[in-house]
């Protein structure tokens, strides 16, 4: 039942004085809540993304453009709409656009610019392309490698991305093209307009443009015996059978890889897009390398146990263990970290990555853009997402990102950030905690919010839900 108009003035005053906030356990602490039966780990510049064993893709950090197709900051993670059948594999661009795989083998592109031509913000199927195993997003042209070890692409061939004989006749592919002289792949990788492939042989071969240089499918110098390989921009990690890393630098014209030896023989990396190297050894440790250094220069990430994947954006990193959590470090000013607390900018440490605080309203889970937050161990929850719910009308000042107005009726509360105060129908009313700004949207503490308009709030710890109650309100007509 909508409450009523009337109801708001009766409760104001007494909502305002007696607010008490709803305490919980710190996020960067919390392993009781954390994001759980996690299978898969990607990550893109200011963007995480992960898929848990239902197939179900959740992803936080920056959703403009690449992330969620929309302009906030999701500091906890959000489930993400996706085809029918879940996807398997995920492949950021350049923070422009992504693509992905399902489990069925068909691919998906979002964002903007996208070379498919679409330039959506929610997944867009590539037509014609079946039987697909993985893909990879450069800056403007995207890979896809099938079953049977071809690769295709599309998108842009200015600088010979995909046929470097074609570069002056075709600059553009609207549609997937096979590419030549690539049999037998069984990885590939991409990043600006270069791209990597690993064949079945264990050979890694480079091809498109580094500083203007073009080149087609070629040999990479020691690129041989190799099982693994990524890559971030002008540089390319891999992992050879020895359990070595190589690591190229294009941007400086190395031709031959410097070589890094761990103390357990190495078996997966990340893509050294932090500017680092973190590297997994056979015991399921973590590594990190600067390739600044000589070999003194790796030491191990404490803390991580029984890690299998490991993924870097620009200046964050996630890691996944064998029980299915995700482990986060770095740069948080985007939500990177997924830790729900806009108070925490970084973390040099590995924190756990926390499920969102799910909200029921009269019980009915209630998707906003942003999910509430943990400020100080309390929660906090967007106005316009729980109050236009609820029926009321929301207006937020978005010139100064400071005030906000809810009007219920004849009943008009305004907020401000920071302040202690509140102003309802024209009168200054004290509060027990102010507003906090984040992620572009103003946050209130959720017990003020639901009990100004006369609801019923519960904390489920156990859950991690928050129940709001407005079917008892009395309505006066």
């Amino acid at each position: 039942m909508r409450s009523s108009r009337y109801v708001i003035p009766s409760l104001i005053f007494l909502c305002l004085n007696l607010w008490t906030p709803i305490h919980v356990t710190a996020a960067k602490s919390n392993t009781v809540h954390a994001l759980q039966s996690i299978s898969y780990i990607q990550a893109s510049s200011s963007t995480s993304y992960a898929i848990d064993q239902n197939g179900t893709t959740f992803t936080w950090g920056l959703g403009q453009n690449a992330g969620t197709g929309d302009n906030y900051i999701h500091l906890s993670p959000l489930s993400f709409t996706t085809p029918s059948t879940p996807f398997k594999a995920i492949s950021p661009g350049s923070s422009i656009y992504t693509s992905a795989v399902t489990e069925k083998g068909q691919v998906y592109t979002w964002g903007v610019e996208d070379p498919s031509g679409q330039k959506t913000s929610t997944p867009v199927q590539i037509q014609d392309l079946t039987s697909i195993v993985t893909t990879a997003t450069g800056a403007k042209h995207v890979l896809a490698l099938d079953k049977d070890g071809q690769v295709w692409g599309w998108g842009s061939n200015a600088s010979g991305q995909l046929d470097k004989t074609k570069t002056n006749t075709t600059s553009f592919y609207n549609t997937p093209v096979r590419l030549s002289g690539l049999n037998e792949v069984t990885a590939i990788a991409a990043y600006d307009n270069y791209s990597i492939a690993l064949k079945k042989d264990g050979t890694l071969w480079g091809w498109g443009s580094v500083d203007n240089t073009i080149t087609a499918p070629t040999l990479l110098t020691n690129g041989k015996q190799i099982i693994s390989a990524k890559m971030s921009y002008e540089k390319i990690v891999a992992v050879n059978k020895q359990g070595k890393i190589l690591y190229w630098d294009l941007s400086s014209n190395m031709v031959a890889p410097k070589t890094y030896i761990l103390k357990l023989p190495a078996i997966a990396t990340d893509n050294s897009s932090t500017g680092v190297i973190y590297a997994i050894a056979n015991k399921h440790t973590v590594w990190k390398i600067d390739p600044q250094n000589s070999q003194t220069g790796i030491t191990q990430v404490s803390g991580l146990q029984q890690i299998t994947q490991v993924a870097s954006g620009i200046n964050f990193t996630l890691a996944l263990d064998q029980n299915g959590n995700v482990h986060s470090w770095g740069m948080n000013d985007k939500g990177q970290l997924g830790i729900s607390d806009p108070s925490i900018s970084s973390s040099a440490t590995p924190v756990i990555v926390q499920k969102p605080i799910i909200v029921t309203l009269n019980n009915s889970t209630i998707r906003m853009p942003n999910a509430p937050l943990l400020i100080k161990n309390a929660v906090y929850v967007p106005v316009r997402g729980l109050f236009e719910k609820m029926n009321a009308t929301v207006v937020w000042d978005k010139t100064n990102k400071n005030d906000v107005s809810i009007t219920d009726g004849d009943t008009v509360i305004r907020l401000t950030k920071g302040k202690n105060t509140a102003i309802v129908n024209g009168k200054t009313v004290s509060l027990s905690s102010p507003p906090q700004y984040a992620n572009e949207s103003i946050f209130i503490p959720l017990r003020f919010i639901s009990e100004t308009i006369g609801a019923k709030v519960n904390w489920n710890s156990a859950n991690y839900e928050v129940d709001i109650h407005t079917d008892g309100v009395t309505t006066t007509n």
